[in-house]
């Protein structure tokens, strides 16, 4: 079933040790600024923000982008205030570090639902290698490592443009 790990990312949300401060986005700022422009997007919608503190100060990433903080929804399954799914559907999604967290039988799945609340495009980031990070029971936090042509396979089947929307898939460096 899809969001089978949910569990076990909520517990590891409980330690206060800054796990998931959903920072690493602000490395890509260009890149995401740029498809925003490209596409004339307007709303936003970030799927998997973690603790969403790239949208607080000093960081404020919708200025750095151009977007009023009302036109990002921020969503992530592991803390309460943005626990819930999003209704409806945004321009842009951007879904920065969350894939590599995807069991691998859940991410194709995952991959379409991103696309299903995309209006104009999705832009993700995916990180290649094991994570610095555990589980309690040993278990790397990345729990599918794959080299960035099997995830951008991925996007290729999910993706249904010219019609639907766009893409564009950068590897975490």
């Amino acid at each position: 079933a899809l969001d089978s790990m949910i569990p076990d990312y909520r517990e590891l949300a409980k330690v206060a040790d800054g796990n998931f401060a959903g920072i690493s986005v602000l490395q890509h700022v260009k890149s995401i600024r740029t498809l925003l422009t490209e596409t004339e997007s307007h709303t936003m919608l970030d799927f998997g923000c973690g603790r969403g503190e790239a949208y607080k100060s000093p960081h404020k990433l919708h200025h750095q982008i151009g977007l009023p903080r009302a036109a990002v929804t921020l969503y992530d399954p592991a803390f309460m205030p943005t626990s819930s799914l999003p209704k409806g559907q945004f321009d842009l999604v951007i879904c920065s570090d969350v894939l590599e967290h995807v069991p691998e039988h859940e991410v194709d799945e995952f991959v379409a639902r991103l696309f299903s609340y995309a209006k104009k495009a999705v832009w993700a980031s995916v990180c290649c290698r094991p994570a610095k990070k555990f589980f309690p029971d040993g278990r790397n936090l990345h729990v599918t490592v794959k080299p960035y042509q099997w995830w951008h396979d991925r996007f290729v089947n999910a993706s249904v443009w010219p019609i639907g929307p766009s893409y564009h898939l950068v590897e975490t460096p």
